[in-house]
C-alpha cells in the first residue's frame, strides 16, 4: 500500500466520522442511544454532549479535507 492509498483511506475513515458526527444527525444519534449509558448522559448532558460533537465534527472535517489534499 502507498502514501497515496493510505492517505485516501485516512480521509476516507475521518469524512465518515464527520457523517455520524454531523450536527444535523444530532437527534438521530440521541435515538439510537436511547436507553444506553451513553444516552444517559446525552440526555443530562445535552449542552456539553452537543459541543463535543460539533468539535469532532469540525475536527474530522478539517482533517478529512486535509487528507484528501484539498481535493474536496
Amino acid at each position: 500500500m502507498n502514501g497515496h492509498e493510505r492517505k485516501s483511506i485516512t480521509g476516507y475513515l475521518w469524512a465518515g466520522l464527520a457523517v455520524l458526527t454531523c450536527p444535523c444527525h444530532l437527534p438521530i444519534l440521541a435515538a439510537l442511544l436511547a436507553g444506553t449509558t451513553a444516552g444517559a448522559f446525552f440526555s443530562a448532558h445535552w449542552v456539553i454532549a452537543a459541543l463535543g460533537l460539533i468539535s469532532l465534527f469540525g475536527l474530522s472535517v478539517w482533517r478529512a479535507i486535509r487528507a484528501f489534499g484539498g481535493r474536496v
